[in-house]
C-alpha cells in the first residue's frame, strides 16, 4: 500500500460488495475514535464516503444508488460516491477517504482526502420555530418560578372540511365557537380558533417507518417546505397554547379526515420522547367535541384522548362532550339547527371548558410536568 500505511484500516474483501452495491463499517483512527463508513462498487472500482448523511445523520451504506450518485434512504439529500460532493452546486457533502485494494482485500485510510461540509439552511420560518421550541422548553425547565398567567390561553383547532364555495353550517365548529366564547367571555381566557381547511400543509411521509431516527421535530417537511403551515399548529400547540379544544364531526364512524392529516404529522412531536428524551408538551390540557348525525362519541373520543395522552397532555373532569342525533337522522341539514337549541349540550360543553381551564391553572401553578419529568430522569 502507498501513502501512509498506518492510515489504512481493512474493512472486507472484495467479494463482500458485490458491483452495484454498498456496505457499512466502522474503522477507528489512532485515538480509538470511530469512523463510520460506507464503501460502494462502482464498476469494479470501490470508493469510501461517511456513512452519516450530514443533514440528520442518515445512513448512507443503506442508500439508492444510481450510477454514482447515493441518495439518503432518510430524506433524500444526495451525494458522490466518489468524493462525498453534491451533485449540484452549493450542496451538502460528506468527507470521502482514500480506498486501496490489495490481494482482493479492501482497505481504507481513517484521513480523509477531502471533508464534508454542511451549506444548506432550513428557511427562516423553520429555523425560528426550532429556536422557540428550544427557549419555550429551557424557560419550563428553569429552576426559576415560573409566572403563571391570569388569562388562561385556550386554542380551538375545529377539524371540520367545508365546500369554500358554498359552505355549509358545520356542527363540531359552531360548538367550538361557542365554548371560545365561553371560555373567554365567563372565564376570562385568550382564545383563538384555527380551521384546518384554512391551512396548507402535506400529508405525513412516513419517515417514523424508515428509521425512528427519521423523524425529526420540527418535522422534515416543513424544513423541505416553507409554505408548510403545520408550523402553525406546532407554535401554538407547542408554545401559546395552555388549553387544546379539538373539535371533530364524526365521519363513517372516526374522526374527520382533517384532524388524521394533522395528528399524523404531530407524530414528530411524540417521537421525541422516544428517540431524544425530549418532551415538547408541557402543561398542556386537551378536551374534545364530537359531533355527528349517526352515534360512535365513545370510540372517537377514545382514539382522541390515547393519542394526545401520549403526546403528554393532561385532562381536566369530563374531557370530552359528544353530540349526536342518533343513527336514523340521515337528514344531516338540520344537524346545526338541532345542536344549537340543545340546552343540554351547551351544558356539556360549559362543564367541558370549565375543567380544562381549571385543570391548566392548577399544573401551571404546580409545575406539574416538571415536577413528574425530574423525578423520572
Amino acid at each position: 500500500m502507498s501513502q501512509d500505511d498506518d492510515d489504512f484500516r481493512y474493512v472486507c474483501m472484495t467479494d463482500q460488495v458485490p458491483e452495484g452495491q454498498s456496505r457499512e463499517f466502522s474503522i477507528s483512527d489512532d485515538d480509538g475514535r470511530a469512523v463510520d463508513v460506507a464503501i460502494f462498487n462502482i464498476d469494479g472500482r470501490f470508493y469510501a464516503i461517511s456513512n452519516v448523511c450530514v443533514h440528520q445523520g442518515g445512513p448512507l451504506g443503506k442508500g439508492f444508488l444510481n450510477g454514482n450518485i447515493v441518495t439518503c434512504p432518510w430524506h433524500g439529500w444526495k451525494y458522490s460516491v466518489i468524493d462525498g460532493k453534491s451533485p449540484h452546486e452549493g450542496g451538502d457533502s460528506v468527507s470521502s477517504y482514500p480506498v486501496q485494494v490489495l490481494e482482493r482485500k479492501v482497505y481504507v485510510s481513517v484521513v480523509p482526502s477531502s471533508v464534508g461540509k454542511r451549506n444548506s439552511r432550513p428557511h427562516k420560518a423553520y429555523h425560528g420555530l426550532d429556536n422557540a421550541v428550544k427557549q419555550h422548553l429551557a424557560n419550563m425547565s428553569s429552576s426559576q418560578p415560573l409566572p403563571v398567567d391570569a388569562k388562561v390561553r385556550v386554542l380551538g383547532i375545529s377539524t371540520t372540511n367545508t365546500d369554500k364555495m358554498a359552505p355549509r353550517k358545520s356542527t363540531s365548529e359552531a360548538a367550538l365557537q361557542f365554548a371560545l366564547d365561553y371560555a373567554k367571555d365567563k372565564l376570562g381566557a385568550e382564545t383563538v380558533m384555527i380551521k384546518l381547511r384554512d391551512l396548507t400543509f402535506r400529508h405525513c411521509e412516513g419517515y417514523y417507518s424508515k428509521d425512528a431516527e427519521a423523524c425529526i421535530f420540527p418535522c422534515s417537511i416543513s424544513e423541505m417546505d416553507e409554505k408548510d403551515q403545520m408550523m402553525e399548529i406546532y407554535d401554538r400547540v407547542i408554545i401559546w397554547a395552555d388549553v387544546v379544544i379539538v373539535a371533530t364531526p364524526i365521519r363513517w364512524g372516526s374522526a374527520s379526515s382533517l384532524y388524521y392529516q394533522m395528528v399524523q404529522r404531530m407524530n414528530c412531536v411524540q417521537n421525541q420522547i422516544v428517540t431524544q428524551d425530549n418532551y415538547l408538551i408541557r402543561d398542556k390540557i386537551a378536551a374534545f367535541i364530537i359531533t355527528g348525525g349517526q352515534d360512535n362519541v365513545q370510540h372517537v373520543a377514545g382514539e382522541l384522548l390515547s393519542f394526545w395522552s401520549q403526546l403528554g397532555c393532561v385532562f381536566g373532569k369530563f374531557p370530552f362532550v359528544g353530540w349526536s342525533r342518533g343513527w336514523y337522522a340521515e337528514d344531516t341539514e338540520n344537524n346545526h339547527e338541532a345542536e344549537m337549541n340543545s340546552e343540554a349540550f351547551k351544558r356539556d360543553i360549559m362543564r367541558t371548558v370549565n375543567g380544562a381551564v381549571e385543570m391548566s391553572r392548577l399544573v401551571k401553578k404546580s409545575r406539574y410536568d416538571e415536577r413528574v419529568l425530574n423525578n423520572v430522569r
